[in-house]
């Protein structure tokens, strides 16, 4: 299904892709994210780095999924094919840029500790990250008839 062809690739496949699609990865990586704000927000350089090598090894160790069932499956593989097609004149690429400034937003509210800024970035960002996960999800269904 993925054009992928080189022995570098491959390891990335291997290594990267193949645990990353699994759901449990996916939604690890969510969790791991809020923990990120929170940890940013309480300057709890302890949480920071106990979350950080989590992020790093999560696709590591998650196994590969055994089918594509699973909506965060669908997803992951979603992002291969967009990544496969070339990102630069995308619309998943227009929705990627106009979403950086709520995150940027977020990022700056939790380095400054304002509460109230910092909750409505994180939600907002939570929200525009599933609707990126939607249209990824749906571009591998329509890519594969699913």
């Amino acid at each position: 299904m993925f054009t992928r062809a080189g022995a570098g690739d491959r390891l990335v496949d291997r290594y990267f892709w193949s645990g990353h699609a699994n759901p449990w990865s996916v939604w690890a990586f969510v969790a791991a994210y809020l923990t990120l704000v929170l940890a940013i927000y309480r300057r709890n350089r302890t949480l920071l780095t106990e979350v950080l090598p989590l992020v790093a090894i999560n696709p590591l160790v998650a196994p590969e999924p055994a089918d594509d069932s699973a909506w965060a499956t669908r997803v992951v593989f979603g992002e291969r094919i967009w990544l496969e097609q070339g990102t630069l004149r995308s619309t998943n690429t227009l929705f990627t840029a106009a979403s950086a400034p709520v995150f940027l937003f977020m990022l700056k509210s939790a380095v400054e500790r304002r509460s109230l800024r910092t909750g409505v970035g994180t939600v907002a960002s939570i929200v525009l990250m599933l609707a990126f996960f939607r249209r990824m999800a749906r571009l591998y269904e329509t890519q594969t008839d699913r």
